[in-house]
């Protein structure tokens, strides 16, 4: 009993250590204006933010992580900027996407402020889309923020049948746009103002911020926990975080004890800031940061290509996303507990997939890798497809695979294949060239039902003559054991 009290009085001395020790200090890139902080990319290297600075109208910026602090802001391009004040902006992890307000930005507008989303293309933003009439309204819409997989819409707005002043709402991504938005719920929403939603990392809770009775200042941050698909009661957060003055947009860096959040306490450049808060006292859950370049094998030139995150158990598409047209950059989230492919696609290119298998506890969180794509022309790539133990019946997570094979065929109509079973170096040669040969069968006995020309597509066991890996250990044998697609006709 004394031993389990003199824990208890140990962990509440380490959590008041904890938050005693948290401290918050502007960043350097504030100005005598208002800086409103409104997101982060590329794993929290690039900050997104708003600015009046120069006395002008709002704009949106951008800056860096160097090795030294943050880059110079640099404004971004004019057309993503049209608007008599463009706010706060939202952007998919690759950094390729993004969803921003604008007051009378002149495409499409429904209301007072609407959103509107903007492709990076090139180096550029463009394609400046309104998000139409089921998301915007006559009203004030604003402050979205995306989920890390692109597929929950999070934003503010004051129109007619919320709580009170402004609500958060929920919307999601559906083919062709977005769902009809609703509220995010009585726990959430108040008689006051809530404003500036973000999700954090790990997708399990939302901070946000509010003027509702109890806070220690005008506008404070909450957090509050996801649990099932619904809200749980918000938790004000402690000082130094909040003040007496206003705070809003509180966003964790994935896998560090850093966030960034926005107020207009003294101590700063002037009006509102960005703040740093070091450790976060709002802890997120470690996630897989994946990222690297997409390549050409052959001529080593970075590639933009888009990339499909797959739930290998249920088949289903998580996210899409793409890697940067000028620099080849790609940035994948993935959450922990659950088996990806991760699959990169362009336009006169094999596709490239890889599977990754993520523990829901381990201290590997962060991995680069490029991605080499193979023309057309003479390509081949390794397949995901999955067999079990000494059998040649495709299971279920082979699925997502299969589809973007006949999805390439389908788009490549003059060119044949041939299908390759590979095994490893266990069993009698004759074994493995039955093995590795029915499994190849296999798979095209697939895409033929859902399709492809029998005549198109031929199937060969090479058994175990042809390893990746010539070892002997259990992890070169996996990668020994292998489905692949090699051009034959073009």
């Amino acid at each position: 009993m004394k031993k389990l009290i003199f824990m208890i009085f140990l962990l509440i001395a380490a959590v008041n250590l904890y938050s005693q020790k948290v401290e918050v200090s502007p960043v350097d890139f504030n100005s005598k204006y208002d800086d409103f902080n409104s997101a982060l990319s590329n794993n929290g290297n690039v900050i997104y933010f708003t600015s009046g600075r120069e006395g002008g109208e709002q704009k949106i910026f951008m800056v860096e992580k160097t090795s030294t602090g943050w880059s110079e802001p640099k404004e971004l391009n004019s057309e993503l900027n049209d608007g008599k004040q463009n706010g706060a902006s939202t952007l998919t992890t690759d950094g390729q996407f993004m969803i921003f307000s604008s007051f009378d930005h002149g495409v499409g507008s429904q209301g007072r402020t609407d959103l509107y989303s903007a492709e990076k293309k090139n180096g550029k933003w463009t394609n400046i889309k309104n998000l139409g009439k089921n998301i915007n309204s006559e009203a004030w819409d604003s402050q979205p923020s995306l989920s890390n997989d692109g597929n929950t819409l999070y934003f503010v707005s004051d129109r007619d049948g919320g709580m009170g002043g402004t609500d958060i709402y929920v919307s999601k991504k559906v083919k062709g746009g977005w769902s009809d938005p609703v509220s995010a719920g009585s726990k959430i929403n108040t008689s006051s103002d809530e404003m500036s939603p973000v999700l954090s990392p790990d997708n399990k809770t939302m901070t946000f911020s509010s003027n509702r009775p109890g806070g220690v200042g005008g506008f404070d941050i909450y957090a509050s926990s996801i649990i099932g698909g619904s809200f749980g009661t918000p938790k004000h957060l402690d000082e130094p975080i909040n003040s007496a003055n206003d705070e809003h947009y509180y966003y964790i860096v994935p896998n560090s004890e850093v966030a960034f959040f926005t107020t207009d306490r003294s101590g700063g450049s002037g009006g509102f800031d960005i703040y740093s808060a070091v450790p976060n006292p709002v802890p997120s859950d470690d996630v897989f940061l994946l990222s690297g370049k997409v390549k050409d094998i052959i001529t080593k030139e970075n590639l933009g290509a888009d990339i499909t995150v797959s739930d290998l158990k249920t088949g289903k598409k998580v996210a899409e996303l793409r890697s940067d047209d000028e620099t080849g950059d790609y940035f994948v989230t993935l959450q922990r507990g659950k088996v990806y492919s991760i699959t990169a696609s362009k336009k006169g290119y094999v596709f490239y997939s890889d599977q990754y298998a993520l523990e829901a506890k381990s201290k590997d969180n962060q991995k680069t890798k490029d991605i080499y794509l193979s023309p057309v022309s003479n390509g081949n790539t390794r397949l995901l497809v999955f067999f079990d133990f000494d059998k040649a019946t495709l299971k279920d997570e082979s699925i997502p695979e299969l589809e973007r094979m006949v999805e390439f065929l389908k788009d490549n109509p003059d060119i044949n294949i041939l299908i390759e079973g590979h095994t490893d170096d266990v069993g009698s040669d004759d074994y493995n060239d039955k093995l590795s040969s029915s499994r190849a069968k296999a798979v095209k006995e697939q895409m033929v039902k859902d399709g492809i020309d029998a005549n198109r597509i031929q199937t060969k066991g090479i058994g175990k003559r042809k390893p990746l890996i010539d070892e002997k250990t259990d992890d070169a044998r996996a990668q020994n054991r292998r489905v692949e697609m090699k051009i034959v006709k073009s």
